[in-house]
């Protein structure tokens, strides 16, 4: 299923089917992606047939559109095979790294659990870890500060190098609605919680399914969320000064969507575009829109 990819050109709007070569992955659905210059990493997912899903690692080239296998499926070591995780890329002391976080499995005993970590029903759990890839090894690290707990559906972006952050997400608990600001070294992760206060102050609902995204501005670096299964409504957060700020008449073809994509185009310092595609909803265009019109 992963012999061709489609490539949307920005400029004309139109999609465009590709042929790859290489070993392509075998989870096909709900895997975790991150890039790093012109490769894409995609990590595990699930087949799509009798609840198997696969803790392997994959890089794409999108230049040469050839897959090359880094870390094969194991039941030996790494990661659990699982789905509806998330991965990042940072970049500590010269070193490349991809940061798997959390995620689902069909069994919790498919890999050897992780010190630290936690394990509940239906195979959630809170895994963090660490590939170097020009070792290529697996590394679990020190975790230390307010630990997100068993959680799946979430979303975790990139800040900078070597800070993150993480919203939303399903838990033991229900739907989850708080920030993690987690800041990396390249052995230990530390995590900071940030809840809703209450009173008046304006902070999204928890949800899951939903996507995010980076904006850098003059003001700073903020988070926008887009989104989520039982919410058609559009947050940004400013991650200096930790407040959230709801933004209104969005397209409805934007907001009411859940597992669904969403990219950042940066055009000019100023002028961001947002580019959203797929999900489930009853919008099947590509949306596009200029922030600025809205903030």
């Amino acid at each position: 299923m992963c012999s061709v990819m489609e490539v949307y050109h920005l400029v004309t709007g139109r999609w465009e089917q590709k042929p790859t070569t290489g070993n392509p992955p075998l989870g096909v659905r709900s895997y975790a992606a991150s890039a790093i210059g012109n490769e894409i990493f995609y990590f595990g997912g699930y087949c799509g047939h009798d609840g198997c899903c696969h803790n392997s690692l994959y890089s794409f080239n999108v230049d040469t559109f050839n897959w090359k296998e880094l870390s094969p499926t194991t039941s030996h070591h790494g990661p659990m095979m699982k789905g509806y995780c998330d991965m990042i890329a940072i970049k500590v002391n010269g070193e490349d790294y991809l940061v798997v976080i959390g995620g689902l499995a069909p069994s919790s005993n498919n890999a050897p659990e992780q010190p630290g970590a936690q394990y509940s029903g239906y195979g959630r759990n809170n895994e963090v870890h660490f590939y170097k890839l020009s070792s290529g090894d697996w590394i679990s690290p020190t975790v230390t500060g307010d630990r997100p707990p068993p959680i799946y559906y979430f979303t975790l972006t990139s800040i900078n190098n070597s800070s993150a952050i993480l919203f939303g997400g399903n838990t033991a608990n229900g739907l989850s609605n708080n920030v993690y600001i987690l800041n990396f070294t390249d052995t230990s992760v530390n995590c900071l919680k940030l809840s809703n206060p209450g009173g008046s102050v304006q902070w999204p609902k928890g949800r899951h399914s939903h996507s995010s995204v980076l904006i850098n501005t003059s003001s700073g670096p903020h988070l926008l969320v887009v989104g989520g299964s039982g919410t058609s409504d559009l947050w940004i957060f400013d991650i200096k000064n930790k407040s959230w700020k709801e933004l209104f008449d969005i397209p409805k073809n934007v907001t009411i969507r859940c597992y669904h994509s969403l990219s950042l185009w940066s055009v000019t310092p100023t002028t961001n575009w947002i580019i959203v595609f797929g999900g489930e909803t009853s919008y099947r265009d590509t949306a596009v829109i200029e922030l600025s019109e809205y903030m």
